[in-house]
């Protein structure tokens, strides 16, 4: 329990839902890209921003109501009301009428993976600093 309030009352929750969403628009995007020419195929991301929004109040309301009151577990990204993933329109208009460029996907892909690349090292170092505090070490 006290384990459980200490890693709750830090970043520690918001970076893991940060890491599931950049997991989520990750496989999103490879689907993109393994469909660039299936015709028909209507490509799907995940609102990055609208998501930030999503935990921003979240937070608001966490300091509101003070810590271990508020949690963030239910914000799963591409669930319903939580950054659904929504067709977008990018890329070059083929014979088909549907939009697609290999370039901009291939850079979705890798800005995002910096993304979670650096989530990881957040989470990682945020649960490195309590093992040390735990250990009563001095980092």
């Amino acid at each position: 329990m006290f384990i459980e309030r200490l890693v709750n009352q830090g970043n520690a929750p918001l970076v893991e839902r940060m890491l599931a969403f950049t997991q989520k628009r990750h496989e999103l995007i490879a689907d993109a890209i393994a469909n660039v020419s299936t015709p028909g195929y209507v490509r799907k991301d995940l609102d990055e921003r609208g998501f930030q929004k999503l935990l921003l109040a979240r937070v608001a309301e966490r300091t509101r109501r003070g810590p271990g009151a508020v949690g963030f577990d239910d914000l799963r990204p591409g669930a319903r009301g939580v950054a659904e993933a929504i067709e977008t329109g990018q890329g070059v208009l083929f014979h088909d009428r549907q939009p697609r460029s290999v370039e901009q996907l291939m850079s979705d892909l890798s800005s995002n993976a910096l993304k979670h690349n650096m989530y990881v090292e957040l989470l990682r170092k945020q649960y490195s600093s309590i093992q040390n505090a735990l250990r009563e070490r001095v980092a």
